[in-house]
């Protein structure tokens, strides 16, 4: 059975941190003030501030991920949000 994990990454300089998130590393401690991979196809699209759907590989699992850009009133790119399926 799938399980459901979510992170909201802020973006500090050219990294997406994750401030708040469900996922653990791979020897079980949380992922918090972890970076998205810059090779992972999200980080990709939402430095591009496009959505991204699609199968990525996280802390050594391979998930059915959603990620989406969060904007401020200025248009100025300044977190995510990831939504995904594990197992």
């Amino acid at each position: 059975m799938a399980k459901q994990e979510s992170t909201i990454f802020t973006y500090e300089g050219e990294d997406f941190i994750r401030t708040y998130t469900t996922l653990l590393t791979e020897d079980g401690k949380p992922a918090i003030n972890t970076k998205l991979d810059r090779d992972n196809p999200g980080y990709k699209a939402l430095i591009e501030k496009r959505s991204f759907s699609g199968q990525v590989s996280l802390f050594g699992k391979q998930c059915d991920a959603n990620y989406a850009p969060l904007t401020d009133d200025n248009g100025q790119l300044i977190g995510a949000l990831m939504v995904l399926l594990v197992g």
